[in-house]
């Protein structure tokens, strides 16, 4: 059992360590959006529009937190608002003409950088680690999805 500790705790470092870098180069790499801005943008771009309560089921945040993020996008004007078109009572979150330009070249420079971390691995590497990195985050939000609101 001490192994498979020393293992989870290796891999606990590893995942922060993952998650410090990729926010810090998404700042470095796309000053104009915080990494918070970038991951909203892109699920909103993603899914072909949200609706608030999607981004808080997928966050695992709570309502405020989603609306304080989003209104500030607005102002930013980097998100409209739409009707959804099969529920007209909600309403769609959708990167402006602006957000998705900016979303664009931030995706763009954070490609070459996983592209350059990568050099060099075979294409049945990277398909193993997006793999299991998806599977993580399945379980991730199974998780987060029983967790009560917060």
């Amino acid at each position: 059992m001490a192994d498979d500790d020393a293992e989870l705790r290796g891999l606990v470092r590893e995942l922060v360590t993952l998650s410090r870098r990729f926010r810090g180069n998404a700042e470095r790499l796309h000053p104009e959006l915080s990494f918070v801005d970038y991951s909203l943008l892109s699920e909103m771009d993603a899914r072909d529009g949200a609706r608030a309560a999607d981004l808080v089921g997928l966050y695992g945040l709570n309502k405020s937190t989603i609306s304080r993020q989003v209104a500030a996008l607005q102002r930013a004007g980097l998100v409209v608002r739409e009707a959804d078109p099969h529920d007209h009572r909600a309403r769609l979150l959708r990167p402006s003409d602006h957000g998705r330009e900016l979303l664009a070249r931030a995706d763009a420079l954070m490609y070459r950088e996983v592209d350059t971390r990568t050099e060099g691995w075979a294409a049945e590497e990277v398909q193993a680690l997006r793999g299991l990195l998806a599977r993580y985050n399945t379980a991730a939000s199974a998780v987060a999805a029983d967790a009560p609101d917060r």
